[in-house]
């Protein structure tokens, strides 16, 4: 289906080219019928290929698991005409070798939790119907500023790609940008559809919210909104103000209408201690409130995304040193001892400065954790890093309410390299990322607190070639 919707705006532009072509001597507007055609064929088309290879090994015992994935899209973008620019792109993705990613191991009760994330986590046995219409949208370009409308990629603290699986995720709605002012800028929107990673549809907001897995509730049972929140969508608002170069100042809000209001705040400053300002001091602080709207998504408690009244408070803190070859950050995030703090998952990753790709403290309340991180630039296209971090999460079975996704306290160390290539091979690029997660709490040795948790190693290679 996805090449066929290729190879249909490819017969879509050639017929405009010709009509226009054969007009343009008979047409009394021949400037405006030339732009029109430059519109359409002055633009560029733009491709990825990525290749993606992740393998988990899991503690004795419990089902291991791995898989290849091949994919390819194409996407255009036309010239711009009169301040207006069309875009779209659709990529489609093969399961090239796994084992049963479905599979449900009878020893832990669950299924692949990384592997299936790079195909549909919605139909684990499809291996080949993996395409997807991605980008499709309007831009409109005024002064330094911007309006998108449709189907397009967001880049946030909470709603963004995501992209550590073949696809990202994905937005429909109206998106703004004013840049018109040099310290100042406005960013907001209205977003009505979203096409979560590991997915190969697109839902309204609210019917977005529990395509991935859903946890417990708070009385420790299967958590029940798997398409039962009612929302008519999210907007979302922000203001960056830059009072100098070093210091950068970031305030959001996420109104997801009809279910909950989220509230997030961002400081980061660099502090130079040298004249040529090649070394810094790193410092930033987050802070965050978000309570519950109306029912929480559904006037049935048990079928509502967080209950009525809910609130959660959180605010994460880091400190370092960087220069031009390398950065050290020292980080700390907590997450209050009230509600549990919840964001769909199908949404984004957190933005917390404790963040480490594999895990999340989304879902969770009274829960710590501190982070070392670190990145080299060991020449000009390669970069590298380590982190480790304890992340001290609640008891899985004492403490029900406050641990969505029954996640015992753990340590993670994560090894990352990154080599883009220049020259004949220039638009290639390899990442290579190891992941050991460790036990710190009871895991009550069951394995449904253990598969895809703890006492594991997570393995991806990747390559990506952009042309």
């Amino acid at each position: 289906m996805f090449v066929k919707k290729i190879i249909a705006l490819s017969l879509l532009i050639m017929l405009a080219d010709i009509v226009l072509a054969n007009n343009t001597e008979q047409d009394t507007t021949h400037h405006n019928t030339t732009s029109l055609k430059n519109f359409m064929m002055q633009g560029h088309f733009h491709g990825h290929s990525r290749n993606y290879f992740m393998a988990t090994d899991n503690a004795p015992g419990l089902a291991d698991y791995h898989a290849l994935a091949v994919g390819a899209g194409i996407g255009y973008e036309s010239a711009k005409f009169y301040g207006f620019q069309f875009g779209m792109s659709g990529f489609f993705i093969f399961n090239v070798w796994s084992n049963q990613l479905g599979f449900i191991d009878p020893k832990s009760g669950s299924k692949s939790r990384y592997e299936l994330g790079n195909f549909d986590m919605l139909n684990p046995e499809n291996r080949d119907d993996l395409d997807r219409l991605e980008n499709l949208n309007i831009k409109y370009y005024f002064g330094k500023s911007k309006i998108i409308f449709g189907r397009q990629n967001l880049k946030t603290p909470f709603i963004n790609p995501q992209d550590g699986r073949m696809r990202p995720t994905l937005e429909d709605g109206l998106w703004i940008e004013l840049k018109e002012w040099e310290k100042l800028q406005f960013n907001g929107g209205w977003i009505h559809g979203i096409s979560p990673r590991s997915t190969v549809r697109w839902f309204s907001v609210g019917k977005s919210i529990g395509t991935y897995p859903v946890g417990r509730d708070i009385y420790g049972n299967p958590s029940g909104y798997r398409n039962q929140l009612s929302s008519k969508g999210i907007a979302i608002a922000n203001i960056a103000y830059t009072p100098i170069k070093e210091i950068k100042i970031n305030v959001w809000n996420y109104y997801v209408e009809n279910i909950f209001n989220t509230a997030f705040s961002q400081i980061d400053a660099q502090i130079p201690v040298n004249k040529q300002k090649e070394k810094a001091i790193v410092l930033g602080l987050q802070g965050g409130y978000q309570n519950a709207l109306n029912n929480g998504g559904n006037e049935d408690s048990l079928k509502a995304y967080l209950h009525k009244d809910s609130e959660s408070k959180f605010y994460s803190t880091r400190a370092g040193y960087k220069t031009s070859q390398f950065e050290f950050t020292l980080n700390y995030t907590h997450i209050a001892d009230e509600d549990r703090f919840l964001m769909p998952r199908e949404w984004g990753t957190e933005p917390f400065y404790t963040f480490l790709p594999r895990e999340r403290m989304e879902g969770s309340a009274n829960s710590r954790a501190i982070v070392f991180k670190s990145e080299f630039k060991l020449e000009k296209h390669l970069r590298t890093g380590i982190a480790y971090g304890h992340f001290y999460m609640p008891d899985v079975k004492k403490q029900l309410a406050q641990n969505k996704y029954t996640m015992p306290s753990f340590n993670q160390f994560n090894m990352f390299f990154n080599y883009e290539f220049d020259g004949y091979l220039k638009g290639f690029n390899v990442q290579a990322l190891y992941v050991y997660k460790g036990a710190l709490g009871n895991t009550y040795n069951e394995g449904r607190y253990i598969a895809n948790k703890v006492n594991m190693s997570n393995y991806n290679l990747i390559i990506n070639y952009h042309f």
